[in-house]
């Protein structure tokens, strides 16, 4: 899907490389690009384009390694969000484990650093923003399309406290339920002082499948497998938001009873399947 193998990566160095230094020389993401966390991020480049090679972090704990992946997440997410930023290359740090759900057959020959995997998204190539110039064309581009669209709704979420709604305004039909839905929840959020965007937070999706189902003249269907976690934070309480026993648990797919807190627990981790409907305008398909 859109994260690149290691040997697509590994033609693509130069430009990993260049990306990496770039991030470490950005303020806004590497304060102290001398700092351990960065040189963990660094030798898991280097790890996935060499295959091989010994690194210091070899022999680290995995909770210390969690420790450093979590730190640089936060920081590559953070930075990734700013409005305006267009890397050629985008980072993530995922588990081994997990490598499969990101639209990668691993077959445990992905380079692997302390039970990570740094992956790889080239977004040169993605092309949303230019319309498809033929049929053959639509298909791939419309599922870009919905990327973009499940992209900016984490967006719009992570923003929070404040609310922006460009992204989203600009992949979804704004008088459709599902940016009703998006723009409802924001408002919401804004107003009880819930957050993702807090120090450490686990939050995050994924496009596990993505397939246009039909394409009949002016509408296609979109079929999607997501992976959505949202654990969110309140800032009034300064602690992750729980609901009080007794209280209607709505949208709760699932809760956990907290024994400490005597109240259940608040995340949201599921994996649904969504029906896109994408309606092409005179002047074409979104773009």
């Amino acid at each position: 899907m859109e994260y690149l193998s290691p040997d697509q990566i590994r033609t693509r160095s130069s430009a990993c490389r260049a990306e990496m230094e770039a991030l470490l020389a950005a303020r806004a993401v590497a304060g102290k690009p001398k700092a351990r966390q960065w040189w963990f991020c660094r030798d898991a480049v280097e790890r996935l384009l060499s295959g091989g090679g010994s690194s210091e972090f070899d022999a680290l704990s995995r909770t210390q390694a969690a420790q450093l992946k979590f730190e640089v997440e936060d920081k590559l997410r953070r930075f990734y969000l700013r409005p305006g930023h267009a890397p050629e290359v985008v980072f993530t740090l995922a588990r081994s484990s997990e490598v499969a759900q990101y639209g990668l057959e691993d077959g445990g020959k992905y380079p692997v650093l302390v039970g990570y995997c740094l992956l790889v998204r080239d977004l040169s190539e993605d092309r949303v923003g230019e319309a498809p110039g033929n049929r053959e064309d639509t298909a791939p581009y419309l599922e870009k399309v919905v990327g973009a669209c499940i992209d900016a709704e984490f967006a719009a979420y992570a923003a929070l406290p404040e609310i922006r709604l460009g992204e989203a305004e600009r992949w979804f039909h704004q008088e459709g339920p599902a940016y009703a839905d998006v723009r409802n929840l924001v408002t919401r959020h804004h107003k009880r002082g819930w957050v993702i965007s807090n120090p450490m937070n686990p939050s995050t999706k994924m496009l596990l499948d993505i397939r246009v189902k039909k394409i009949e003249g002016a509408e296609a269907t979109v079929s999607t497998t997501e992976y959505w976690y949202l654990r969110w934070w309140g800032t009034r309480e300064n602690t992750y938001v729980y609901i009080k026993a007794g209280m209607k648990a709505a949208r709760v797919p699932r809760r956990w009873w907290g024994t400490r807190e005597n109240t259940y627990v608040y995340p949201y981790r599921e994996t649904n399947h969504q029906t896109c409907v994408l309606r092409r305008e005179p002047d074409g398909w979104p773009r």
